[in-house]
């Protein structure tokens, strides 16, 4: 049995009693993740609010809950942002995106654990069928997008990859940001 099928019940679980910003499940198991600090919860908004000015009537640009659950690959995350059509969030009562209702994803890096998005996220999200994973790291003020997920001698990952910096104008999933919005962290402990 794999560790997905053990642990998700008890992922279930804390999400619902933990006053925690998140829960994941991948194969290291569950993973609790703590409130974020402003600068990241603003590179969240400014890059919501960008993608919200380019999207159709039937898209939305969203953060928080729900989480992406794949049990075909024994993945539940939950990314800083996905895109989605609003017929997504339309199903009753507390459901997970499915994968393919998801456009693009994008993580902001936080301080404490970026291999979570560099590593883990990033042969996660490929593996789930994501087409396009932004990678917003105000640690370097930098943005890399991740897409064309397929199969490599590795396993499922993304085989193209264009890095950036603050300031650039970064084509991801078809949408355009301008990175120059987000804002490298200080300290903020």
């Amino acid at each position: 049995m794999r560790a997905y099928d053990l642990l998700r019940p008890t992922a279930i679980a804390i999400m619902e009693r933990l006053d925690a910003y998140g829960v994941e499940l991948d194969d290291q198991g569950v993973h609790v993740m703590m409130s974020p600090v402003n600068r990241h919860e603003l590179a969240i908004a400014r890059l919501r609010r960008q993608l919200e000015a380019q999207l159709g009537p039937d898209m939305l640009a969203h953060g928080g809950t729900p989480e992406i659950d794949d049990p075909a690959t024994g993945r539940l995350r939950r990314p800083d942002l996905v895109v989605v059509p609003e017929a997504a969030l339309e199903r009753p009562g507390r459901t997970y995106l499915r994968p393919e209702d998801v456009e693009l994803v994008a993580e902001v890096v936080s301080v404490p654990n970026p291999e979570n998005d560099y590593e883990n996220k990033a042969a996660d999200y490929p593996a789930m069928g994501i087409p396009t994973y932004l990678i917003i790291d105000p640690r370097k003020s930098t943005v890399t997008v991740l897409s064309d997920p397929g199969s490599t001698p590795e396993g499922p990952r993304y085989r193209r990859r264009h890095d950036h910096v603050f300031g650039d104008q970064v084509e991801a999933g078809g949408y355009t940001i301008d990175s120059g919005a987000f804002l490298p962290y200080e300290d903020e402990s």
